[in-house]
């Protein structure tokens, strides 16, 4: 051995010795347990994003598992060199390693989101639970263009009144200065503002067999609204002068109230006109025999949240924004949008899921559903879609398509009354699956050879044991 390299040699093993220790090891995996424990319970209150973001997706998670990969290095170092018995050994420790760098690759470059896509229609867009803020800009309140686009995480960073989140716009400033996790919302319509907002109307369609009660709002003066109740459909804007060959109900805004015409399926001419008021009722003349009541009526309305606090997640809870402009206070839902005014500009702020394009549209030919009997429960699905040089192919909820690195997953469905519309795919994709792969083999090449060497020395004092018999 060279004189000067052994003082250096005792230097690598003195420094390596703490972290190679079996106390450091012990602490690794304490460690680790009670992580996973938090883990479980946070996911079994709240759910798995929850889990995520407050416990796995956090400095020390991350900081318990960059000490595993040191001490796993140093154990490793501190047995060279290495002789044929350390095979196993070694093998284990670098195939953990490999196993830890593929699920790395994956958390932070690879794709797990969902897509809706409607019977008969296509998608491309995948959405992800990351959030953006983006804010869009008008002079005219046509013509908008986009003045602000960033990703925000007001899961583990909420804003508050003393700390907001500030959006610089050309006539002052949009502040965020509340989020709520788990909100149940319902919708109210309030008085807007004269010239900036549209009419709205809360109507009663009523028979023996239907009793019906909504708010028709447009988005912006003059524009058409609607709501569809299957035998009609009813429309909040200017009335067109043919029918479309379906039962439809036109309500065209006035001062005082609202002009109507009445189409037929079986015309194209209308079958009705007529003027209302708020209070008053009319026959549309369909065969049908329904009435039409005008519960309320405003020229100029807004559609506002109320918003109730859960502690945990449902299916009819969402996340939610306050945002203060010009002195005014409004709610903004996760995936929802709201327009701010000014004497001169338009602010359109939407908050939402980010949407990825994935490169190539699927389209959905057909979607099944069985039930079990007796029941409306689904007990499998399926769809048959299509997407560019893969063809049609039939996605299960056991077989998967795999297609350009992605893998979609038949993951649920949508309906609307009683009859599915649309199906929901689950888009994966593992860059670090590889090196998972590799990883589990190489861990099981480890084991392999631990069993082997122990079976080579059982075999080896057996034939000691027999030949010290002998002697």
């Amino acid at each position: 051995m060279n004189k000067a390299s052994a003082p250096q040699k005792n230097l690598i093993k003195t420094l390596n010795k703490p972290l190679a220790s079996l106390k450091l090891a012990v602490f690794i995996i304490i460690s680790l347990a009670v992580i996973t424990a938090v883990g479980t319970f946070v996911e079994a209150k709240y759910d798995a994003y929850a889990a995520k973001k407050l416990v796995y997706d956090t400095w020390y998670m991350y900081a318990i598992m960059g000490l595993l990969v040191i001490n796993l290095t140093a154990v490793m170092l501190d047995r060279w060199p290495w002789k044929k018995r350390h095979a196993s050994f070694v093998l284990a420790h670098i195939g953990i390693i490999i196993l830890l760098a593929g699920a790395y690759i994956t958390a932070h470059h690879g794709l797990d989101g969902s897509m809706r896509v409607g019977i008969g229609e296509s998608n491309n867009l995948v959405q992800v639970p990351e959030t953006d803020l983006t804010v869009y800009t008008s002079f005219d309140g046509d013509r908008y263009s986009k003045t602000l686009e960033q990703e925000v995480d007001f899961f583990k960073k909420p804003p508050s009144s003393e700390k907001p989140f500030v959006v610089p716009t050309y006539e002052g400033q949009i502040k965020i200065v509340d989020y709520k996790k788990y909100v149940l919302p319902s919708r109210k319509v309030v008085p807007g503002e004269e010239g900036k907002a549209g009419a709205g109307v809360r109507f009663q369609l009523q028979n023996p067999n239907v009793n019906v009660v909504e708010w028709l709002v447009q988005k912006k003066p003059n524009a058409l609204a609607s709501q569809n109740f299957g035998p009609a459909q009813i429309f909040l804007g200017s009335a067109p002068i043919k029918g479309r060959g379906k039962n439809e109900i036109f309500l065209t805004p006035d001062k005082e109230g609202l002009q109507y015409v009445v189409f037929q399926k079986d015309s194209e001419k209308p079958l009705k006109k007529g003027f209302v008021k708020e209070g008053d009722v009319f026959d549309p003349g369909f065969k049908m025999a329904l009435s039409f009541r005008v519960l309320r009526y405003l020229p100029a309305a807004l559609e506002e949240w109320d918003l109730k606090d859960s502690d945990a997640p449902t299916p009819l809870t969402t996340s939610a924004i306050k945002i203060i402009f010009e002195n005014k206070e409004h709610w903004v839902l996760l995936n929802d949008m709201v327009k701010l005014f000014t004497n001169n500009s338009v602010y359109l702020l939407t908050y939402g899921n980010r949407r990825i394009d994935i490169g190539f549209p699927i389209k959905l030919h057909k979607f099944e559903v069985a039930r079990y009997q007796g029941t409306m429960r689904a007990a499998a699905y399926q769809s048959l879609v299509e997407v560019p040089k893969a063809g049609e192919h039939l996605i299960s909820m056991n077989e998967p398509l795999k297609h350009n690195g992605l893998t979609i997953y038949q993951a649920s469905f949508q309906e609307e009354q009683g009859q599915p519309v649309a199906s929901i795919f689950s888009i994966n994709h593992d860059p670090g699956r590889f090196l998972k792969y590799l990883g589990s083999l190489v861990i099981s090449l480890g084991i392999v050879l631990l069993m082997w060497f122990k079976h080579l020395d059982f075999k080896v004092g057996k034939s000691r044991k027999h030949d010290g018999d002998n002697a």
